[in-house]
């Protein structure tokens, strides 16, 4: 059981700036939770199949992958993805968009017009249905972006079924907020629009098998819905349900898992030196608290306002761009890869545009991101083994930990700040003498239960031990 004191606690170990607000995020999931540890973190997450907890998840978004924007380039490309250790492809939304009250230049990709069709733009729904073949032949799943919160104002759905929609006390359909002036929002209070969306889901299941869905705006609609989705989707086979948002009760019976945004936040805050890696510490503690138990999280790099992740990603140089990486891929959850990240190109984060990913730089943090996709594939301790802090001499800016699994043990330690630093981290109990890191070869030797580490500026070492041993 936990109480609101333990939480001050927990959020005390960060730096005093940064403090209030781990606090303050943490009562206020607590209240809305309606004491959660007796609601949710006492019960059990659903079970979702070994893919789905292996994963290391892609996301494509199609106007930016490649100058000619097609579903059949993506499909010529899948090599790199799969050598990049991806097992899931997540497709941003395929179906043709909105022209009336449309965002910028092309339209919001979530400002969907057909439900049943793809943008002609990307190609046909032959040429989808031969993306989904070849993703299946290579092993890899394939998941696509559904929008069922809202539509655009010339969608079908709407000149159809305006009825359908949330009304003002004037009577005019309206927005789910000011700054998505380019949809309109649907009313799950009835029972025709939740029939509709589940048809939707089923069709792109049953007629071009694909495994799942990615959720935009999931906390927006009950979770009841989602529920009832599921269940009727599985009648045709098992999939993948992945929320945009972080809501504990989503975790019991509908979603496989949800984005875990803190992350992101906490790392700018640490390489602005307003918080310590200590606050990374207390968002996987908290995530422990509050989540039903097995809850699976997405680690990203970006924040929730993928616009605002840009101009502040913009900032990181190529080594921070590692830094973050791996810690991505070592600590527990599911590994996310938004196209572009892997060399170290973010403009494509404008969603209502065209901006094309520059794929001729950022070969070093390519190499970076097939390392971490093999270590994953090769380390039962990354998918699924347990999670602990190491102290070490430098606890403000080095962030070290082992994941373990039996026999399979990695310890990784990451410097976020802009400094080179000596780093002397407290070894666990029965660890090996000698550890290799995963990246330079090079052999690192213990002396007294102690092991001392330089690390240049956003530097880090994944090492594994020379000799194999159970590590308490």
């Amino acid at each position: 059981m936990i109480d609101i004191q333990k939480l001050k606690m927990l959020s005390m170990n960060t730096d005093n700036l940064i403090a209030p607000v781990v606090f303050g995020l943490m009562c206020c999931l607590f209240l809305y939770s309606g004491c959660a540890e007796k609601k949710y973190s006492e019960l059990d997450a659903r079970t979702s199949a070994e893919w789905v907890k292996d994963a290391v998840l892609y996301e494509v978004n199609l106007r930016s992958f490649s100058k000619e924007g097609t579903l059949n380039i993506l499909e010529a490309r899948i090599p790199e993805l799969k050598k990049l250790g991806a097992t899931v492809v997540l497709l941003m939304p395929i179906h043709p968009i909105g022209e009336f009250n449309r965002k910028g230049r092309l339209g919001s990709l979530y400002a969907v017009k057909d439900f049943y069709a793809v943008n002609p733009e990307y190609g046909t729904l032959h040429d989808f249905q031969s993306l989904v073949n070849a993703l299946h032949r290579q092993g890899l799943k394939v998941v696509i972006g559904l929008v069922a919160d809202y539509a655009a104002w010339d969608s079908q759905l709407l000149m159809e079924h305006p009825d359908w929609f949330q009304h003002n006390e004037e009577g005019a359909i309206v927005s789910p907020q000011k700054d998505l002036f380019d949809v309109a929002q649907l009313d799950y209070r009835q029972h025709e629009p939740r029939k509709y969306m589940i048809a939707v889901m089923k069709y792109w299941v049953k007629e071009f098998n694909v495994d799942g869905f990615k959720c935009t705006m999931a906390e927006s609609i009950p979770v009841d819905f989602w529920i009832a989705a599921r269940k009727e989707i599985e009648k045709i086979k098992p999939v993948i349900f992945i929320s945009e948002h972080s809501q504990p009760e989503y975790h019991i019976k509908a979603f496989d898992m949800t984005f875990s945004w803190s992350i992101s936040h906490i790392l700018s805050s640490i390489e602005n030196t307003t918080a310590s890696v200590s606050a990374l510490d207390d968002s996987l503690k908290y995530e422990y608290f509050q989540f039903p138990k097995g809850s699976l999280h997405v680690r990203s790099d970006e924040t929730q306002n993928k616009i605002e992740s840009a101009q502040t990603i913009e900032k990181c140089n190529p080594q921070e761009a590692k830094a973050r990486a791996v810690l991505k891929f070592m600590i527990p959850g599911v590994p996310f890869i938004s196209n572009g990240e892997e060399v170290g190109d973010i403009n494509h984060l404008d969603f209502s545009d065209e901006v094309e990913i520059d794929w001729s730089k950022g070969k070093d943090i390519r190499e970076v991101y097939e390392r971490l996709g093999a270590l994953r594939r090769d380390h039962l301790a990354l998918r699924n083994g347990s999670y602990s802090s190491i102290p070490n001499s430098e606890c403000k800016m080095v962030y070290s930990f082992l994941r373990s699994s039996g026999r399979d043990s990695l310890i990784t330690v990451i410097n976020f700040g802009k400094e080179k630093r000596v780093v002397n981290l407290k070894m666990p109990m029965g660890s090996s003498m000698i550890w290799n890191d995963q990246f330079s070869s090079t052999r690192f030797q213990t002396n007294d239960e102690s092991l001392s580490i330089t690390l240049s500026p956003c530097g880090y070492v994944v090492l594994s031990p020379e000799t194999e041993r159970n590590i308490q």
